[in-house]
């Protein structure tokens, strides 16, 4: 691609989901589907990505969030 005179390289890619998969996001769904039953944050899920988000207020929530964290790693 060529952008005010620029060329980018092409680089391997090492990670991600390969595109054009019809079973793989449907497998991924499965697969992560329970999530949201360790946690008592907001999990927002679509295609192949996932976040956690909570307001935080106080120390205590701070500590919710971790915990929280904490469960999605061990999941």
């Amino acid at each position: 691609m060529v952008i005010n005179s620029y060329l980018s390289e092409w680089i391997n890619i090492l990670s991600g989901v390969p595109q054009g998969s019809v079973l793989g996001p449907l497998l991924f769904v499965i697969y992560i589907n329970d999530i949201d039953d360790y946690v008592g944050s907001r999990i927002l899920k679509f295609a192949d990505d996932t976040k956690i988000n909570n307001k935080v207020n106080s120390v205590e929530d701070i500590e919710n969030l971790r915990t929280d964290l904490g469960q999605l790693i061990s999941w």
